[in-house]
């Protein structure tokens, strides 16, 4: 055991202290104090299955004082009610939630204050993606207490709050990891969609990255339009303005004679304001003159005012100048015109004035084909025994991730060819027992571990019964039966019947 894991293990109890130091401030009532002590508890108790089956980088110290410093510093009422219902007021730092310990640690980290940011500028996905981004993160936060009771991994698909953000926090998570994105939430300033698309880029094929891009910003997009009738109209709108532009675009020649227009009058509304900056007289004249038009509380209190005024008015017209003879050159003509095609295409694909399901499935059903290509680039890559151990926890994870309520990923795209890729290199390396001489047998064979809820799949033993023409095969968690499969005879078997054999080498 390294120094680290040893210095958690002796001062986990100090965590209990410290939360119970950070109560004793608060005005909490004695059962929303044990509901918050049991919820560490269990974050303690499960984060060893929880950070190996899912995969999360973040340490329990780290997941722990993350929780501890939102509820000293964020939050500062939780009122319990009895019926199932919860929500968090960030602004007013409270919680309304009835005696659930996963409820109330999904709403602590609603109160958290960073949060995912999109830059302005990408107008389009802003609103959709920063709601995937912050939702997807509460729920994937709030899976430790869900899904792990400290003994066994159990996805209560009817707890997760929204199937669709979480598919789409879950994809990015599989495909650039949790690092990034934390860094993302970390850094709102920064424009990280732009470091997203690169990540994907440097870590897969251009294509692939793109496509992926597109995707998940559409599927975004689709999550929150279906609840949200006003974003949905927004987007319309701006469907209509972009489509507008692109027609502009294609008759190059009124195009460009309307920027002349549109260059010529910024011009001479540079002029006028020159005029009225240089000559007093002028100054006065307007300055009396636009107060006119303006009710008491509106009106400019003095000339000087005014003459700033005049001076950020002509910054602003200079900086629609240069953007009118950026956009008169030909190469950034061509550019202008590619960039509003993209932005077009993401909306049109959606159809929304539709609300067509079928859109949503088949665009489901494309990101995971591509995010198995992905798979198959980063299984490809993987040499070290340590990746390429993670990448079978994480290609197990994948294929169990909840679409809907009755559908998981594996439901809905094929995932054998990753299977078998992850599974031969596994073999190849001598890290998982070769059940078999025949390939297919022996896939046939192992592609059941990527099926199993058993938590840690270095310790599942195989055992192989011969019952008249079949084969049974036992599945144990170490010393209990997981469950029993009837397979089709096994021609070429390579361990001992009637024996417990140990997968991972």
């Amino acid at each position: 055991m390294n120094k680290e894991k040893l210095m958690l293990k002796l001062n986990i109890k100090d965590y209990n202290n410290q939360l119970e130091k950070i109560l004793a401030k608060k005005n909490f009532s004695e059962e929303i104090k044990n509901l918050l002590l049991s919820m560490l508890y269990k974050i303690e108790a499960a984060y060893d299955d929880y950070s190996l089956v899912n995969g999360n980088t973040k340490t329990k110290k780290e997941i722990l004082e993350e929780i501890l410093e939102i509820i000293e510093k964020n939050c500062k009422e939780i009122e319990i009610i009895k019926t199932k219902e919860s929500k968090s007021i960030p602004e007013e730092g409270k919680i309304i939630t009835y005696l659930n310990t996963r409820k109330m640690l999904y709403e602590i980290y609603q109160l958290k204050q960073n949060k995912f940011k999109v830059p302005d500028e990408y107008e389009i996905i802003k609103p959709s993606l920063e709601q995937n981004l912050n939702q997807g993160y509460y729920i994937d936060s709030s899976e430790i207490i869900r899904d792990f009771d400290g003994w066994s991994w159990n996805i209560v698909v009817e707890e997760i709050e929204n199937l669709g953000i979480n598919l789409v926090y879950q994809i990015i998570r599989i495909l650039i990891g949790d690092t990034f994105l934390h860094k993302w939430q970390e850094n709102p300033n920064q424009d990280y969609v732009l470091k997203f698309n690169e990540k994907l880029e440097n870590k897969y094929e251009t294509k692939i990255a793109e496509q992926i891009s597109k995707i998940i910003n559409q599927l975004a997009i689709l999550n929150v339009t279906k609840l949200n009738e006003e974003e949905k109209n927004r987007l319309l709108g701006i469907q209509k303005k972009l489509q507008e532009e692109f027609n502009e675009l294609d008759d190059k020649k009124e195009y460009l004679e309307k920027l002349a227009k549109e260059k010529k009058k910024i011009v001479e509304e540079i002029k006028k304001n020159d005029n009225i900056i240089n000559n007093d007289k002028q100054l006065k004249e307007e300055f009396i003159a636009r107060n006119e038009l303006l009710d008491m509380n509106h009106r400019i209190f003095s000339l000087s005012d005014f003459a700033e005024i005049i001076e950020k008015e002509k910054t602003e017209l200079m900086k629609k100048l240069n953007k009118c003879n950026q956009k008169m050159e030909p190469i950034n003509f061509i550019k202008t015109k590619t960039e509003i095609e993209k932005k077009l295409a993401i909306i049109k694909e959606l159809e929304l004035q539709n609300n067509d399901e079928k859109t949503y499935e088949n665009k489901v059903a494309e990101l995971l084909k591509l995010v198995c290509e992905a798979l198959e680039i980063q299984i490809n890559k993987a040499e070290e025994k340590e990746n390429i151990v993670k990448l079978i926890y994480k290609i197990r994870y994948y294929g169990l991730i909840y679409i809907s309520e009755n559908k998981q990923v594996k439901d809905i795209v094929d995932i054998n060819n990753i299977q078998k890729m992850i599974i031969t290199k596994a073999c190849k390396q001598k890290i998982v027992t070769i059940f078999s001489k025949n390939i297919k047998e022996n896939y046939n064979i192992l592609q059941n571990i990527l099926q199993t809820d058993i938590i840690e799949l270095e310790h599942i033993f195989l055992k192989f019964i011969q019952k008249n023409d079949k084969t049974v095969l036992e599945i144990y968690d170490e010393e209990n039966l997981s469950r029993t499969i009837e397979l089709s005879d096994i021609k070429e078997l390579n361990v001992k019947l009637n024996k417990k054999i140990r997968v991972f080498i």
